[in-house]
């Protein structure tokens, strides 16, 4: 049995039409996650901030618990928050439904607020898009992220209680 030379060509053709937008798409993620990681590393050098576990998130923001577990730093984009964890009263996740324009269209946003000592409210946004479409794993990083600062806060306790 004889392999036309068309039917080959027309099938890497078709592979190619498959296989080059998904190589486009894991590309311009991996710039953007190396873009954020960039920015991130800069932000915590400026204000000195040494970066211990870190993470980048879907939407291209980063978040991540200093070294010594006294911090916590949150960088989106040009915006960001630094957090002594000293303040932290208590995290939890939140999630957040608001309509945009005439349309009936809904943006969700779901991530941490953190309440300080003074009354204060930091809302750190894991994942902001239209509605239905998540992923599904959202809930479950920032869970992760609550679980850490949380036990970031029990090192700070053990240290102060020494």
């Amino acid at each position: 049995m004889e392999t036309d030379l068309i039917s080959v060509i027309i099938g890497l053709a078709s592979l190619a039409i498959f296989m080059l937008p998904i190589g486009y798409y894991q590309i311009h993620e991996q710039k953007k996650t190396n873009d954020a990681k960039k920015q991130f590393l800069k932000r915590a050098a400026d204000i000195g901030f040494q970066a211990g576990d870190f993470e980048i998130l879907r939407n291209s923001a980063s978040i991540g618990i200093g070294k010594n577990h006294e911090e916590l730093l949150y960088v989106n984009r040009n915006q960001y928050h630094l957090v002594e964890l000293t303040d932290v009263v208590n995290c939890s996740n939140y999630k957040n439904h608001k309509k945009v324009g005439s349309e009936n269209g809904v943006i969700q946003q779901v991530g941490i607020r953190i309440k300080l000592r003074k009354g204060l409210d930091v809302k750190l946004s894991f994942f902001e898009g239209a509605e239905g479409t998540m992923i599904g794993d959202e809930h479950i990083i920032v869970r992760r992220w609550i679980d850490r600062i949380n036990a970031a806060l029990k090192k700070l306790e053990a240290s102060v209680n020494i």
